[in-house]
């Protein structure tokens, strides 16, 4: 038995689809678990967690990688706010405002919600919060509700003195808050996901989708439309948006903030989710360009797939380059780790790796990845471009400002103008 079962194993159990976290994360993972369990054979693991839901949902914490802060992209919660104060205030409901966050991850959206709630001006009462992940650690940090400085990111927290006590070097959320966000370890794939469930009129899910392949996106969106109100709001990642253009739903006029009202579909408009360009396949050497979005893989079920193939290291990385523009992430990955068990110090093939962990919302993975692209390669402009992005949505300004410079010093170089 080896690790590819077991990655089949969490696909199907929890929709886990291996290229958006890596084969070396699972990897990782699973040794680590089977020396906390004493197995030395993978085999016997694999039986293990085959049998043991308890040892598969620690896998699943193991492999599961938190990577959430409050506020995290301001605009969808700014669009939240403005609907709650414009919409549904305005509206005189006579019901309580059913709101679902999931995955939840360690509480900072769920959290970020009852604090926009409560700066609406909404009593508790009025409002119901479900937070759901599939990881019950998660939930258990959540729960506890005390948070380090890496859950406060960005300029403005002035939130953290309205709603936060200072507990050492933590900081405490305060239980008016709290109360408000009810958590539950549950699986949204399960068939029994829904049972019981009343409809809620938002529900928060975002950078889930793109860890599963495109049978089992459309399976989940299937299970969020079931549970969304008529004239729900439904948000999602800025990547998992085109993921709703054949269903009834129209975007929110508020910027960026990818959120979509559920409606009919003749009364759709021009605001329906746009769909993504992809790039041109790169020439012989080229790179990928910054701001081209990778594209998420369109592979039907059941369509044989490439194989890889060893031999030219540039034949085999403009390959992974090609599969990657034409939005088969899976095999592109596939290539890379091929290419880099051959070669590891091949600096372009981390850096796709990044763009593919980047798309997939692993910023984590994207920004190890990009840090070796320019260890290997300290001209490597566009690893240096997104090190920046990536170091100034963490709130690391001074980080940020070094590789700014050092790509722009890259670029009048390649220019010939210093």
């Amino acid at each position: 038995m080896s690790l590819p079962a077991i990655a089949s194993l969490l696909k199907q159990h929890m929709g886990l689809h291996s290229s958006t976290v890596g084969s070396g994360t699972i990897s990782q993972a699973v040794e680590r678990r089977m020396r906390d369990c004493g197995i030395n054979d993978i085999g016997d693991y694999h039986n293990i967690i085959s049998q043991s839901e308890t040892e598969l949902n620690e896998l699943i914490d193991t492999v599961v990688i938190p990577e959430t802060w409050f506020y995290r992209d301001r605009n969808p919660f700014s669009a939240f706010s403005d609907w709650v104060r414009h919409n549904w205030l305005a509206g005189s409901a006579h019901t309580p405002l059913r709101i679902l966050s999931v995955p939840c991850s360690t509480g900072e959206e769920p959290y970020t919600l009852a604090m926009c709630l409560a700066d609406c001006g909404m009593a508790a009462a009025d409002t119901h919060i479900d937070a759901i992940d599939i990881s019950s650690t998660n939930i258990e940090r959540a729960r506890q509700a005390r948070y380090g400085n890496n859950s406060f990111r960005g300029g403005d927290l002035r939130f953290r003195d309205r709603y936060f006590e200072s507990v050492g070097t933590r900081f405490q959320l305060t239980d008016a808050i709290r109360q408000r966000v009810h958590f539950e370890q549950a699986n949204l794939l399960e068939q029994d996901f829904s049972t019981g469930r009343a409809p809620y009129h938002v529900i928060f899910c975002r950078n889930l989708l793109i860890y599963f392949d495109r049978p089992t996106q459309h399976q989940a969106i299937d299970r969020l439309e079931q549970l969304l109100t008529s004239d729900g709001i439904l948000f999602l990642g800025h990547s998992e948006t085109s993921l709703l253009l054949e269903r009834p739903f129209s975007a929110l006029e508020f910027p960026r903030c990818f959120g979509f009202r559920r409606a009919e579909k003749e009364s759709r408009t021009d605001h329906a989710p746009a769909s993504r360009n992809k790039p041109k396949a790169p020439r012989k050497r080229d790179r990928l360009p910054v701001t081209a979005p990778l594209p998420f893989a369109e592979v039907e079920a059941g369509k044989e797939l490439h194989t890889v193939e060893t031999g030219d290291n540039d034949v085999l990385l403009q390959k992974a380059f090609r599969l990657a523009d034409q939005g088969h992430l899976d095999e592109a990955a596939r290539h890379c780790e091929t290419l880099l068990q051959q070669h590891a110090l091949q600096a372009d093939a981390h850096y796709l790796l990044g763009l593919i962990r980047e798309a997939a919302g692993n910023s984590a993975e994207a920004e190890r990845m990009f840090r070796r692209t320019v260890y290997l390669d300290p001209t490597h402009y566009e690893a240096l471009a997104h090190l920046s992005v990536i170091c100034r949505r963490q709130g690391d300004s001074g980080e940020a400002r070094r590789f700014h410079e050092r790509a722009a010093r890259v670029q009048r170089h390649n220019r010939g103008t210093g």
